[in-house]
């Protein structure tokens, strides 16, 4: 970077110095005395041409013949009048025409005995002229005349040859009546034929140069627009490099506008020449608050570009008479008001250490710089030449060097930012793998600070300062105004502190219902992310170190890493909330099966209707062990997986034990039940899950059936496939339900129960594995359809 800004100056240096270098200075020669420019010690071979400036005859209002200067009546008018200059108000006998009318003037000039061939360069008088030398005819520009209507200006550079002989005489005939301003008011220069028509190239190239460097500029930037729209500070750029392109072809040497476009209207360059200065006022100081940005400058700034709105929309409105006149409040203005206050703005952002600041500040020290020396010499204070198009040059060199750096720092952010990127992912797996939200916000919290050292130490011009690090989280517990800050001791331990929430508007200097996007306060960044489970999650950290988008996209990754692990969490433990609940649903669902079977036999042991007492203490026996399998069932629920007890069992002794125990269960209900057995053979099953499993669709069917229902069982074989089918005629549910029927907590359309009982029937299947299908139509019942294989 220091060979880069040693690089930069140098280049301005040597710019200027080669710009001064095509124009002699003149000082080792003499200037014009009463009319008359002694050069005939002078030898040209050094190759300097010399500006016939000083005290040239001067006849106001006075087309003077070359021969007729010895006549006594053009004696009396002869004045002397200061070459280069403008015709002043006392010429002029309408006050509201100062700078219009036409005049004469005369330069004899002393060159003695020469061998080399000699020419005159006259650049742009901004108006019309003929130019004689020994009375001939060398030169002429627009069309002379004595009124408006007449004349006619026009902008062009002109090379003429001189006559050659030891004594030359130029008279020179200048007429204006369109610009403000009438007069010679660029040096007349002399010089060998060979040096002026280098001169002439050296400048015409200079000027192609800074045009194409401006049009470069303006191009690159409007595509770098196109390609990162949020960046309006290249479009800003872009415009103001267009201005200078235009500036560029409208002054200077050679004017390059007039040249391209031959025959164009005098006036359009002309106003072109003022618009390109003052629009590019307004604009150059908005790209610099892009990348300088002060409250000041976006409050009161837009009232400090009025003025160069207004003339602006005099020069595009109004005649040449009255838009020149905003040239000197303009040139006023600028000095006094808007450079050194923009001067202050720019100091501000440099100690503040903005990213590129030093280049961008240098450039406009020179802009500003040269910016004076055409108004000193546009007012006339000092001579010399004018420096604008460099300053620009300047500016957007400075401009280069901070987008070179800007790139730079960009690739070495995103190496940086592939590494914490590579580090975000791995500290988000062990983030999304915690337990709890404590040692979540551990994790996180280890992150920052670890990132945090990096940014300890900053050095801002040569100092070094040493920033606070501590780094806060801020956690809302749901439902309530508690909120948990965690942060690390400088111990290196976790601590949790519960904070109300005033008490965290207070800390954090913000309403947290007010955060939407990370916001720096109080040189402290604040990041919140909210989810839509209310859950609030703030961090509270240095903002050094994070003031570009790859950083703060870095914080925001670890933020949302937290907030979707406090989410996991927060599901887990809602999901194992659930899985207790329905743990005790499916034990109160299955309990109420052996109980109601032995609450039976206990009432028909009482009465002692239909079996032997014997017969009932047996049923009852089996219902006590039914229950003995439930508690294995629950242990097998507590691990997600049932263990079955696996025997080979006759098909028809097994399921007609079953089907007399149901019929002592319906005994209780009015329903009827109806079973048969078509398969013979054994088949292998656990015994007391397929008996749990009969049982649960059997009470299903009791509490969705009326009391005129009928539950039927069959039991069919066909091959190595057993078919149990279970059959009623009740409700039944809908088409779309059928998908649901199977998951737990699907709500039936019995008056009681949960419907966790067809989940528990599902699972015992697909432990045998076997298979469930199921057919039902609204109003019409439902069937089951199990295949277990034998």
């Amino acid at each position: 970077m220091r060979f880069g800004k040693i690089t930069f100056f140098a280049l301005l240096i040597s710019s200027f110095f080669s710009y001064c270098d095509l124009v002699g200075s003149g000082s080792e020669h003499s200037s014009a005395k009463n009319g008359t420019l002694d050069l005939s010690k002078h030898s040209f071979e050094d190759g300097k041409i010399v500006p016939l400036d000083g005290e040239w005859e001067f006849y106001w209002e006075e087309w003077i013949s070359p021969n007729d200067f010895s006549d006594p009546k053009f004696k009396s008018k002869k004045k002397f009048v200061t070459v280069p200059s403008v015709w002043k108000e006392s010429f002029s006998k309408d006050p509201e025409a100062v700078g219009h009318g036409y005049a004469t003037y005369r330069l004899k000039v002393k060159l003695g005995k020469r061998k080399q061939a000699l020419a005159l360069k006259i650049p742009d008088q901004g108006t019309a002229y003929i130019l004689y030398a020994n009375g001939k005819k060398i030169a002429s520009v627009g069309s002379l005349g004595k009124s408006e209507s007449e004349s006619k200006a026009k902008y062009e550079l002109k090379i003429s040859l001189v006559p050659d002989s030891e004594n030359l005489e130029l008279v020179f005939y200048v007429s204006n009546f369109q610009n403000r301003w009438g007069g010679v008011w660029n040096s007349i220069q002399l010089g060998e034929l060979e040096s002026v028509l280098k001169d002439v190239r050296k400048r015409r190239d200079l000027e192609w140069a800074l045009v194409l460097i401006a049009a470069t500029m303006s191009f690159y930037n409007v595509f770098f627009y196109f390609f990162r729209r949020n960046e309006s500070a290249h479009l800003l750029f872009a415009f103001h490099a267009f201005l200078i392109m235009v500036r560029s072809l409208t002054i200077g040497d050679s004017r390059l506008a007039y040249e391209l476009l031959q025959g164009i209207s005098w006036e359009l360059p002309n106003r072109l020449e003022y618009i390109s200065v003052y629009i590019s006022g307004p604009t150059l100081y908005a790209f610099l608050y892009r990348y300088c940005k002060t409250d000041f400058w976006r409050r009161f700034g837009r009232y400090f570009v009025i003025p160069y709105y207004l003339a602006s929309f005099i020069v595009l409105f109004f005649p040449n008479a009255y838009y020149t006149l905003t040239l000197l409040p303009v040139a006023l203005y600028l000095p006094l008001v808007t450079m050194p206050v923009w001067l202050v703005l720019l100091a501000v952002g440099l100690k503040r250490g903005i990213e590129g600041g030093l280049s961008l500040f240098s450039g406009y020290v020179v802009i500003s710089l040269c910016t004076l020396n055409d108004i000193g010499l546009f007012l006339g204070l000092w001579n010399g030449i004018y420096l604008i198009q460099y300053g620009e040059v300047a500016l957007i060199l400075g401009y280069s060097i901070l987008i070179s750096k800007i790139f730079s720092e960009a690739f070495r952010r995103s190496d940086t930012l592939g590494t914490k990127m590579k580090s975000l992912v791995l500290s988000t797996r062990e983030i999304m793998q915690s337990y709890s939200y404590d040692k979540a916000a551990d994790t996180a919290l280890k992150m920052l600070h670890e990132n945090g050292k990096e940014q300890t130490i900053i050095s801002n011009n040569g100092r070094t300062i040493a920033v606070e690090q501590t780094v806060y989280v801020y956690l809302e517990e749901p439902n309530s105004s508690i909120w948990k800050r965690y942060c690390i001791s400088s111990l290196g331990d976790l601590e949790t502190v519960e904070v109300y929430k005033y008490d965290v508007q207070d800390l954090i200097g913000l309403d947290p219902s007010s955060l939407t996007g990370p916001i720096i306060k109080n040189d402290r960044l604040v990041v919140s992310v909210q989810d839509e489970q209310l859950y609030k999650l703030i961090f509270d950290l240095p903002s050094e170190g994070y003031s570009d988008d790859s950083q703060m996209d870095w914080v925001r990754g670890v933020a949302d890493a937290l907030a979707f692990s406090v989410r996991n969490i927060a599901r887990q433990d809602r999901e194992k909330l659930a899985i207790i609940g329905e743990l005790s649903a499916e034990i109160v669902h299955d309990l109420g099966h052996p109980i109601a079977m032995i609450r039976q036999n206990l009432k028909n042991l009482r009465s002692k209707k239909g079996t032997s007492k014997t017969n009932l203490l047996f049923q009852a026996e089996k219902e006590v062990d039914a229950l003995t399998n439930l508690t294995l069932d629950i242990l097998d629920f507590s691990k997600n997986r049932i263990i079955l007890d696996l025997q080979t069992l006759e098909i028809k002794a097994y399921f007609k034990e079953i089907f007399e125990d149901l019929e002592t269960f319906f005994q209780s209900t009015k329903m009827k039940l109806a079973f048969k057995i078509n398969a013979k053979g054994s088949i292998r099953l656990d015994p007391l899950r397929i008996r749990r499993l009969i049982f649960n669709l059997a009470k299903n069917a009791a509490e969705a059936t009326d009391e005129k229902g009928i539950f039927s069982i069959r039991i069919e074989r066909e091959e190595d496939i057993v078919y149990l089918i279970f059959e009623d005629n009740g409700q039944g549910f809908s088409k779309d339900m059928e998908r649901y029927i199977f998951d737990s907590g699907f709500g039936s359309k019995k008056p009681y129960g949960t419907g966790l009982g067809l989940s528990i029937i599902r699972k015992i299947v697909f432990a045998h594995g076997g298979e469930i299908l199921v057919s039902s139509e609204e109003g019409k019942g439902t069937r089951f359809t199990i295949l277990l294989r034998s």
